[in-house]
């Protein structure tokens, strides 16, 4: 059932995030153009005009990974909400499956998409690269193979595991505050709301404790001592214990809440 209830899920959402895949990269396309366009002609610009094209790619650049970031929570958290403790969640509770595999269909494909959107953003800014390079006629491959020489290193990838876990917990974050929200009889998304910044403060003072990135000096001395960022991933170790902590801790209460204190009315 859990295969089923995973397969609905994407079913349901690959329409939205095939239309923010087409404004990414249309995004992505319009600022290379604009990029490439002005760094052939910037010299003989005037202030005003080089503060508007600045303006203007700032925009495009910030805008789009703030929108790309928002509809993906937006989508996220309204489905949560609405298949679970809104009206489609009679229909949800009553599928001959356990709470369990429901919640988990849930954060699976909300984490699937979450992935997605950071492959999306870093595919926007290649291609914002490729055009740009076609527009100003020059060979940007140099670029793209210092990039390619930061992958050799195992800090990139514990750098990107530390995402996923951080992706997942921030996840249930915003599902453990919905369903905290539903504990009381009115006005739950405004207590909801309350329960994700309360639980955000306290949650980022723990956490202050244990982020490995807490100590620049530690970095610093480990990079320019040692000249060895591959020292770097033990570092990390702590605050992804701490991450599983938190993961488990708030679907266990997200479980607890919906098998036992769900109150659809």
């Amino acid at each position: 059932m859990f295969g089923k209830l995973l397969k609905y899920e994407f079913k349901s959402t690959a329409k939205w995030y095939l239309l923010i895949t087409l404004i990414a990269l249309g995004l992505s396309v319009l600022t290379g153009i604009i990029a490439g366009s002005s760094s052939t002609t910037i010299r003989s610009w005037e202030p005003d005009t080089m503060q508007m094209v600045a303006g203007t790619l700032g925009v495009l650049i910030f805008g789009g990974v703030i929108g790309l970031y928002l509809s993906n929570y937006y989508i996220i958290i309204r489905r949560f909400y609405s298949n679970l403790y809104g009206r489609e969640g009679y229909l949800t509770w009553t599928l001959p499956a356990s709470p369990h595999a429901i919640i988990l269909s849930k954060f699976v494909g909300a984490l699937v998409a979450s992935l997605y959107c950071l492959f999306l953003l870093f595919l926007s800014g290649f291609i914002t690269m490729l055009v740009m390079g076609a527009v100003i006629g020059q060979d940007l491959s140099p670029v793209f193979s210092i990039i390619a020489e930061a992958f050799s290193h195992s800090i990139v990838y514990w750098m990107i595991i530390w995402w996923i876990f951080t992706t997942a917990s921030g996840i249930f974050l915003f599902y453990v505050s919905i369903a905290l929200g539903q504990l009381f009889q009115n006005r739950r998304g405004l207590k909801a709301i309350l329960f994700f910044f309360l639980l955000c403060l306290v949650l980022s003072i723990i956490g202050t404790a244990v982020n490995p990135a807490r100590n620049t000096n530690d970095l610093l001395h480990l990079l320019y001592d040692n000249g060895n960022m591959e020292e770097w991933g033990t570092l990390f170790i702590p605050g992804l214990i701490y991450e599983v902590i938190k993961i488990v801790s708030m679907y266990f209460t997200v479980h607890y809440i919906s098998k036992y204190k769900l109150n659809l009315q």
